[in-house]
């Protein structure tokens, strides 16, 4: 039976030895595939013009993987998704808003070896009756291993793009609005967290700039913290957060936002008040201040008559 049961130990565990190297030989088999990139500069076009003028400017695309890609160059409208910064490529629900429709590139398709690069130029034709204000659209690049384009094997393709932020002349709406500033009203320790949200109204794309000055209970500044610039599209909500953190704070503090935007230097202010105080702390010191106090109390007769023999020689 010892030895029946030693040869059924010794078949399970070559059985885990193979399966093992399997999914090893598996994940070998995956990596030069799952290991191509192709990579856009620059990321971010910020741009202006006036109505019937035309832009021209330059992209680069880079085959950074091992292997050769195919690429295909496409332009696309997006708009702004979430309060992070994040973008969508679609077709803009508001057409005064549109870019995409502008934009001419010089080639559409071309095939990159490993660690090629190829500069793609690209016109935006702003028509004379291009709406003022803010125009958006994404110039996208998207990979395809070779033989896939050729119709001789399967592949997952990889999309990246650039933004293009076009800012027409004329008659713009810059409105840009705070929609939140706020913190922790009570705070045990540091560090202070600030949420800074700005919603922008108007019809072009706008950066606030400015710093969060904090002072303390008696009036005296303890710090100005840039708040970082992040460009608000139209009909957006960006969030941005700032962080205070001393090495030491405590009581009463007020922070205020002093920032501004646009072309004309739009000023924007609010006030917050929050404290900073270790109350757990503090329990267990006042906790303690009580013991030793009730202890004091209930010895008192007892430390008296100490205080008689050592001064009076009074016998206990």
């Amino acid at each position: 039976m010892k030895n029946i049961g030693s040869k059924i130990i010794f078949f399970i565990i070559v059985l885990l030895l193979l399966s093992n190297s399997s999914v090893r030989i598996a994940q070998a088999q995956e990596t030069p595939e799952d290991s191509r990139s192709i990579t856009i500069s620059p990321l971010t076009f910020e741009l202006t013009a006036n109505p019937g003028e035309q832009i021209a400017n330059k992209i680069k695309v880079i085959n950074s993987g091992p292997q050769p890609i195919f690429v295909k160059m496409e332009v696309e409208d997006f708009t702004a998704v979430g309060e992070s910064g994040g973008v969508v490529v679609q077709d803009q629900e508001n057409d005064s808003f549109s870019l995409a429709k502008w934009v001419v590139l010089s080639e559409t398709e071309f095939t990159l070896l490993p660690a090629e690069q190829r500069i793609v130029d690209f016109v935006i034709n702003v028509p004379l009756e291009g709406e003022p204000g803010g125009h958006y659209g994404s110039i996208l690049a998207v990979a395809s291993p070779p033989d896939v384009v050729s119709g001789g094997g399967s592949g997952i393709s990889q999309k990246v793009g650039s933004l293009l932020l076009l800012s027409v002349a004329g008659e713009v709406t810059e409105s840009l609005l705070v929609k939140e500033f706020q913190v922790a009203k009570f705070l045990e320790k540091p560090p202070v967290d600030f949420v800074l949200r700005f919603e922008n109204n108007g019809s072009v794309h706008v950066r606030p700039r400015g710093f969060v000055s904090i002072t303390n209970m008696f009036g005296r500044k303890e710090v100005d913290i840039p708040f970082p610039q992040k460009n608000v599209l139209p009909n957006s909500v960006r969030k941005l957060d700032v962080r205070w953190d001393p090495p030491l704070a405590l009581g009463k503090y007020t922070a205020t936002l002093v920032s501004n935007y646009g072309t004309e230097n739009i000023p924007l202010s609010t006030v917050v008040s929050f404290w900073i105080f270790p109350w757990k702390l503090a329990l267990v010191i006042l906790v303690g201040l009580i013991i030793v106090i009730t202890f004091i109390i209930r010895s008192r007769r007892r430390l008296r008559l100490a205080l008689r023999v050592l001064f009076k020689g009074d016998k206990v």
